[in-house]
């Protein structure tokens, strides 16, 4: 199997053994610990020697993007698959989503995501332009489906990507992984980049995982912490992408957060609102 996988972890050596110990043994795997104390450290360099995972230490954590370039440097095969350390995937999660990468038309393969208990957790959505900006903004998007920035998945410029498979070479065309943020919005980046090389992304439908969201995230931020960061990196992603457009698009969309947060007075919304207009304030 022509295929590297990179699994990225930080403070977890549970997770990540049950995560290596589903991927195909023909594949190269490759464990970046990304800055953990002296214990997971040791638990996770057993783990690696047991199973025959390649182990990758950073003195510090680098964050999602440089954490998994590191890794890519690490890696010697054709096919890559970034890998979030909470991720469950088969041997033929893998293939499929490989075999999607020989159509030469494919930039990024994207499986099926499941929580848990089974139930739906596939996340995508549109790039955000000044029509959904707007529809955000005056609450068209409530009424109007093609106003709203999330999509169905066979549908969405973006998909989310705790396991995301990318040609080597594309990797390559786009720079690696964008190093923009220490942690979110990645795969939008990711999808962004792999689109203006012409490229499309492909949701393979039947290859399932089984992931826990923000299981890291969630050791040291709360709720409302997580939504601000999200929503942050989510506005300057989409800030940087499109330009002029872009600002208003994004200018548009924080409007749209901050008078829910008004209406609606909850803690999330209050913390998405101020994370959109840090997104505007920061390049």
């Amino acid at each position: 199997m022509d295929t590297s996988i990179i699994v990225l972890t930080w403070e977890d050596h549970v997770k990540t053994g049950a995560c290596v110990r589903s991927l195909p043994a023909a594949a190269e795997i490759v464990v970046v610990d990304n800055g953990s104390g002296a214990e997971v450290s040791a638990a996770l360099r057993a783990m690696c020697a047991q199973t025959g995972a390649r182990y990758v230490r950073s003195e510090e954590n680098l964050g999602y993007s440089r954490g998994m370039n590191l890794g890519v440097r690490h890696s010697t095969r054709r096919d890559i698959i970034l890998a979030n350390n909470d991720v469950i995937a088969g041997d033929e999660v893998v293939t499929r989503l490989v075999a999607a990468l020989r159509d030469p038309t494919v930039g990024a393969a994207f499986p099926s995501v499941r929580n848990h208990d089974g139930s739906e957790a596939t996340e995508g959505g549109r790039f955000l332009s000044v029509r959904v900006g707007l529809g955000h903004a005056t609450g068209l998007s409530a009424i109007i489906p093609a106003l709203r920035i999330t999509t169905a998945p066979d549908r969405a410029d973006w998909l989310t990507g705790p396991f995301v498979a990318i040609r080597r070479e594309t990797l390559d065309a786009i720079g690696g992984v964008d190093e923009s943020a220490f942690f979110y919005s990645e795969d939008l980046r990711l999808c962004w980049a792999v689109r203006r090389l012409g490229l499309r992304i492909a949701f393979v439908r039947d290859a399932v995982i089984e992931h826990e969201n923000d299981s890291t995230a969630k050791k040291v931020w709360s709720r409302e912490e997580i939504s601000r960061r999200q929503t942050r990196e989510f506005i300057r992603a989409s800030k940087s992408q499109g330009g002029r457009r872009g600002r208003v698009a994004t200018t548009a969309y924080a409007a749209g957060t901050v008078m829910r947060a008004v209406v609606a007075r909850s803690t999330v919304r209050r913390a998405i609102a101020r994370g959109a207009i840090e997104g505007l304030r920061t390049p």
